[in-house]
């Protein structure tokens, strides 16, 4: 985030619930450099309610007194490889301390990961999970990975996981209503190791969006984060492999369409195809993405930014 000035972005009533959901997520995860940064943006953007924008305000205010180191914290900036190596070290030797002290709490992780009622419990369990010695886990992950269909994030997080614990081997799960064989090691350790024709596609969105609508460009990562999670391994991730450079543009421009509709309550076809340069001859991949994109918003939206 940048200090300049949005006063050309508007928030409307569902921008701002979604930006409200955001703000507490990263509250309850501790990430305060993270909703100072958030803070700050919106507080540069133009809204038609004054109550929101006091509580913004007194929020960021309070963030800034009681975390001065975060105050200048941005989003994935300055940070040190050897720092996060040793972050995770540490919390490698707290887990183990932990489960010396009670034998059951190797258990009691998978208990929270199986109780589909919290998102982030479960994804905070994974966390742990990825780290902790206890020789029976990858066995109990696969198990209760293959046992059904949960949650895409919850699916895709478990197999990095598993990655991350060094587990081999094609595995079949059940997602978004089809089996699907996915080999556990070649999952992507963070989205940024996508293939390039993958990445390309966010790439393009925040390219048009930082001129044409600014407030999409803060989330569109995000939500693109979200979509990879959810198609990963289906037969619509292994077509956008296969797809060829004049497809980016149709998917991208799906996605933008699909966020502006379903977050600001707006969006123009003809003018985000033509944005996009969408032509004839890409319309009907853009009509394909368009509707993978809409079931994703259904399934995701829904259960996420609407909670």
């Amino acid at each position: 985030m940048t200090g300049k000035s949005h006063d050309n972005v508007i928030l409307f009533p569902k921008t701002i619930d979604y930006y409200q959901f955001e703000l507490t997520r990263m509250l309850e995860n501790e990430r305060y450099g993270e909703a100072i940064s958030l803070l700050r943006f919106l507080l540069t953007c133009r809204s038609q309610d004054e109550r929101v924008e006091e509580e913004w305000n007194a929020l960021l205010q309070w963030l800034q007194t009681m975390f001065p180191d975060e105050t200048f914290a941005d989003f994935g900036a300055g940070s040190d490889p050897e720092d996060e190596l040793s972050e995770r070290d540490m919390l490698r030797e707290k887990l183990i301390l932990r489960e010396r002290e009670d034998g059951s709490y190797a258990a009691k992780l998978m208990e929270s990961l199986k109780d589909a009622s919290s998102l982030e419990k479960q994804l905070l369990a994974l966390d742990q999970l990825a780290l902790m010695e206890h020789p029976e886990l990858n066995g109990q992950l696969i198990d209760w990975i293959k046992s059904g269909e949960q949650h895409p994030l919850i699916q895709y997080k478990t197999l990095q996981t598993l990655k991350l614990r060094g587990v081999q081997g094609l595995i079949e799960l059940h997602r978004n209503g089809e089996s699907v064989l996915v080999e556990i090691e070649d999952t992507p350790a963070d989205f940024d190791q996508f293939p390039s024709i993958i990445n390309e596609i966010i790439e393009r969105i925040q390219q048009v969006s930082e001129t044409n609508h600014p407030a999409l460009a803060y989330f569109a990562q995000e939500t693109w984060n979200e979509f990879l999670a959810f198609i990963y391994g289906t037969y619509q991730y292994r077509q956008m492999l296969r797809m060829d450079r004049d497809a980016i543009d149709a998917w991208a421009a799906a996605l933008h369409l699909v966020l502006l509709e379903r977050v600001f309550d707006s969006g123009d076809k003809e003018e985000i195809l033509e944005l996009y340069g969408i032509t004839s001859e890409l319309l009907f991949q853009w009509e394909q993405a368009y509707r993978i994109m809409q079931q994703f918003a259904s399934s995701t939206f829904s259960g996420g930014f609407q909670r």
